[in-house]
């Protein structure tokens, strides 16, 4: 497959990938948008009735300081005239039975002992004695023309301001009981006539990275806006959740388009090395038939049959080429017999120094000046048991290799060595070594370092996948290495 073509179909892949991920990282990033401008306006609803609390809060406290504590302190000796409770229309003797149900309510309900207490330490009503028992006891001054709301009515100026300093007092403290990392940044007082406009564009404040809520003053007589700040990180824990499953969905979807990219890479390169497979293993298939088939038709059309001579060198080459085509389909069938362990490996005691020098010298002496070969070993015997037969094709191959890729006047050193429980044998060549990208695929069966349609190496692929099962038969490893200036070294582990 040429690279321009690969290139294409690269590109053709990657780009919905890229784009599905870019509408996924959208559509996420719009999700959590939507959800964090969600829970802002469920905090801002929060605030406001969080400031509304602080009012019938600030109330009541208002209605004990003044009415319920006066009154439960009043005995029989107390001038009640000067008892400032309930309004012009309450006479001494509506104070006398108000404060004669008060106390009697009280005694018969201890929980407002405490609700008093908490009122006293801290201004604060706590939850669980908010609601009903605040209107129990409200009730009581009804009959009497005495409720909370105559308080403020009947009070100065002065006084009324100081309460209102209390209902902001309590509302700071209601805030930093729930939200302690949330602080009012401003607040801002706004005609009556502007309140209707705020309400109907309030979603605008919040879109402008505000946090704000309308509120009235006591009587609701004057209104103003309350700004908020710090809360950016409050909302993003409360939305804590969404934004893992986010970056969780994110995530996995990525690890699936890599996954399906690296997938479809490696497809690639498997569609590219059957192709170059395929190239190679007809090249090397069709010579021998192409010089057979010559041989036979020089035989039957020339007349040479009479030639005893010709005819005898002719079928010798049909022969030969016979005997090639076989021992090519053999070696294909002999390996994957060895990857189903269907062959069992005849194992014999060896002594390595001698049977690997028996190799070397063999090779040196069919390639005669075209090879330098050098074998380093050890002084004393290293014996091991192997296939002599398997091994010594393995260890040929590895030779040949370095002799074919290596280029004219090639320099190959094979070393034999000893080291713990492990004999290493290792074959070193000073040639163009193995591209990086496939030295790890070269063990492969069927790989060949991919070359395009050239077939000046002869060969298709099996050579080091044989020798990598019958490594792993004998219960070894081999590796390949290239070197740092030059060359490669192919790396052979036995077990000792």
């Amino acid at each position: 497959m040429p690279k321009d073509r690969l290139r294409r179909k690269k590109f053709k892949i990657i780009s919905p990938m890229m784009l599905s991920m870019i509408l996924l990282v959208t559509f996420v990033g719009y999700w959590l948008h939507g959800q964090y401008y969600n829970e802002k306006r469920n905090l801002q609803i929060d605030l406001f009735r969080l400031y509304h609390t602080s009012l019938s809060d600030g109330e009541f406290i208002l209605f004990y300081r003044t009415v319920i504590k006066p009154s439960l302190n009043a005995t029989d000796t107390t001038n009640l005239e000067k008892l400032n409770i309930g309004s012009p229309r309450t006479t001494i003797d509506f104070k006398k039975d108000y404060i004669k149900e008060l106390k009697a309510f009280v005694d018969s309900n201890k929980a407002y002992l405490k609700l008093f207490i908490a009122i006293e330490d801290n201004e604060i009503i706590p939850d669980s004695l908010r609601m009903d028992r605040q209107s129990d006891i409200i009730r009581i001054g009804y009959p009497y023309n005495i409720y909370p709301s105559q308080i403020y009515n009947n009070e100065k100026k002065e006084v009324k301001e100081s309460y209102s300093q209390l209902f902001s007092s309590l509302f700071l403290k209601l805030l930093n009981n729930k939200y302690p990392n949330l602080n009012i940044t401003e607040k801002e007082k706004i005609d009556r006539k502007k309140v209707e406009w705020f309400e109907k564009n309030n979603h605008e404040a919040i879109l402008k990275d505000k946090l704000a809520i309308i509120v009235y003053s006591i009587k609701g007589r004057e209104s103003s806006i309350i700004y908020f700040e710090n809360y950016y990180f409050l909302l993003l824990r409360i939305i804590l959740a969404q934004i893992a499953f986010g970056i969780v969905l994110i995530g996995l979807s990525v690890f699936a388009l890599v996954f399906a990219y690296r997938s479809y890479l490696t497809q690639a390169k498997l569609n590219m090395l059957r192709s170059d497979f395929v190239s190679n293993i007809t090249h090397e298939l069709k010579i021998p038939v192409s010089t057979a088939k010559a041989a036979m038709e020089a035989i039957l059309n020339y007349g040479i049959t009479d030639d005893k001579e010709k005819t005898k060198s002719y079928l010798t080459m049909v022969a030969s080429e016979m005997n090639r085509l076989d021992s090519l389909t053999s070696r294909v069938l002999e390996h994957s017999k060895l990857e189903s362990n269907k062959h069992l490996l005849k194992k014999e005691s060896t002594n390595l120094n001698e049977f690997v020098e028996r190799i070397v010298k063999s090779v040196q002496l069919f390639y005669a000046d075209t090879i330098n070969i050098k074998f380093n070993k050890p002084y004393e015997n290293i014996i091991i048991s192997i296939d002599k037969v398997y091994i010594e094709g393995v260890i040929r191959n590895l030779i040949e290799n370095s002799k074919k890729y290596g280029g004219d006047d090639v320099s190959i050193c094979v070393n034999l060595w000893q080291e713990g429980l492990h004999v290493y044998l290792s074959i070193i060549d000073n040639g163009p070594g193995i591209p990086k990208e496939y030295i790890n695929k070269i063990f492969d069966r069927f790989f060949r370092v991919p070359t395009g349609n050239q077939h000046n190496v002869k060969g298709f692929g099996l050579g080091l996948s044989f020798a990598a099962l019958v490594m792993k038969q004998h219960k070894g490893s081999i590796n390949a290495y290239n070197l740092s200036e030059k060359g490669c070294e192919i790396k052979l582990k036995f077990p000792s």
